[in-house]
């Protein structure tokens, strides 16, 4: 294909996919192996071979999507500016919209991205010709057949003006038993219902690695063998060989990570002042984890407390204040909590927050207590708190974080309780996420306080109690990153 000094030679998959007259036509393929190249093409080709209106010209207005606003930009757009030649088209930043006038073609490309719902409800009152949606498995496959039915809606076909209109769908692998592996594979999108397949053509490309890759002329040599040194199976598959990724759904979260028989133990050892942290995770299902940071650096988990259906005040007084009163009445009290406990209690009117700092702080004002909110709420940020520690041995071979094996919910939780499942997010895409049941809620509270005790924040020595007799002079002189290297 030339135009304006532009040539393009697809490879055998692509072609094949530039070539299919199917309405949804889809491209599947390990990064880096010219898809959106293709689409990108194609999406141009279909601009140039529009049926020419009664004045010669051959209008269109065609559809970019891509989920978010910064990808759209950063990625989509990059790549579109990149491949075609600057003088057959002019870019609107405001509109963001991409004009192609020559010869006797006039194309209005329409840059679109779905952060919000009115982002989506503004594409889903286009009338298109064509739609190109780039990275199509982070996108709502319901979305896919909204986007078909704005499709072929410009320029009207009303007196028996004809012309061809479709999606061109482009992607990495999505996860196995996903909507849109299912719309991949030809399979009912509803459980026993034919009814709800969606007919589309499908492309795959072939491994990276294999004699039939694609696309290798524009990329540095040995481009898939780097991008696989340092990487685990699920990414090479996925983008490397352009296999289906697996689903995490129904798996412990720590499957791979915790290991029982060796860091879980009956009787730890609490030491009398030092900081205890309480990593508590709050609402209606209350659980909290005392841990203590010892001065060999060991993190050792020495006590829980789950409630359930019960406010802050209620959960104080029945699971936290007997714990302390029989485990730690001589240690400093640092409480984590969630971010998400400012929020007004339902019973009582008062936040968490709010009612911690009033029972252990302004009430025990010699205690050395505090009442900190986590740095974030963020899932992978949390699960990651656990898992990265979880898998990092002492050089010795011992583990840097210890249970006490009073520590059951908690332990059982992380074991294999606490499991990944498949939810609908609020833009409506499915993706796995820790399913919320009796053992979360521990689970969480234990990532709260570790993400704490194993950031840059946390010193032992910021919180001592006022009474001479319980301060502890011997606190440890590294500092807290020391006490934590090598977990």
């Amino acid at each position: 294909m030339a135009v304006g000094g532009l040539n393009y030679t697809p490879s055998k998959t692509v072609r094949e996919f530039m070539l299919s007259e199917a309405k949804i036509r889809a491209i599947m393929g390990p990064v880096g192996s010219g898809k959106t190249s293709g689409a990108i093409i194609e999406l141009l080709r279909q601009s140039i071979t529009m049926a020419p209106m009664e004045d010669g010209i051959r209008r269109s207005r065609q559809l970019v999507v891509r989920n978010t606003k910064q990808q759209l930009k950063d990625t989509t757009l990059a790549s579109v500016v990149g491949l075609l030649p600057v003088e057959i088209f002019k870019w609107r930043e405001s509109e963001m919209v991409m004009r192609f006038r020559f010869n006797d073609v006039e194309s209005d490309w329409l840059f679109r991205s779905l952060d919000t719902p009115e982002d989506i409800q503004r594409v889903l009152s286009l009338e298109i010709t064509n739609a190109w949606v780039e990275e199509a498995r982070e996108i709502p496959v319901q979305m896919l057949s909204d986007i078909e039915g704005r499709t072929g809606r410009y320029p009207s076909q009303a007196n028996n003006f004809r012309y061809r209109s479709g999606i061109l769908y482009t992607t990495n692998p999505p996860e196995l038993d996903s909507d849109h592996y299912k719309l991949l594979e030809g399979l009912p999108q509803e459980d026993d219902n034919d009814n709800s397949i969606i007919i589309c053509d499908v492309f795959k490309q072939p491994s990276g690695l294999s004699p039939e890759a694609e696309n290798l002329n524009n990329l540095r040599p040995g481009y898939y063998e780097e991008l696989s040194k340092g990487k685990k199976q699920d990414f090479i598959d996925v983008y490397v060989h352009g296999r289906y990724a697996k689903s995490m759904s129904g798996k412990p979260v720590y499957e791979l990570s915790f290991q029982y028989d060796r860091r879980v133990k009956k009787g730890l050892q609490i030491d009398p002042f030092l900081p205890i942290i309480v990593g508590m995770d709050s609402a209606r299902q209350p659980a909290a984890v005392f841990m203590q940071l010892g001065r060999d650096g060991k993190l050792r988990k020495l006590r829980e407390a789950v409630g359930f259906d019960m406010g802050a005040k209620t959960f104080i007084a029945t699971k936290l204040r007997p714990i302390i009163r029989n485990n730690f009445t001589t240690n400093p009290l640092v409480f984590v909590i969630d971010p998400a406990a400012k929020r007004q209690n339902e019973t009582d009117n008062n936040s968490w927050l709010k009612e911690l700092k009033k029972q252990f702080v302004t009430d025990m004002p010699d205690a050395g207590n505090a009442v900190r909110s986590a740095p974030t709420n963020d899932p992978i940020a949390r699960i990651n708190a656990l898992d990265e520690p979880f898998r990092n041995m002492w050089p010795d071979g011992e583990p840097g974080i210890e249970y006490d094996a009073e520590c059951k919910m908690c332990v059982e939780g992380l074991r294999s309780k606490y499991r990944y499942t498949r939810q609908k997010t609020t833009d409506g895409k499915m993706k796995d996420s820790p399913d919320k049941n009796n053992w979360s809620h521990v689970v969480e509270a234990d990532q709260y306080g570790t993400l704490f005790i194993l950031s840059n924040h946390y010193n032992p020595s910021d919180y001592v109690r006022s009474a001479p007799e319980l301060n502890f002079s011997t606190t440890p002189s590294h500092s807290p990153a020391d006490a934590y290297t090598g977990y």
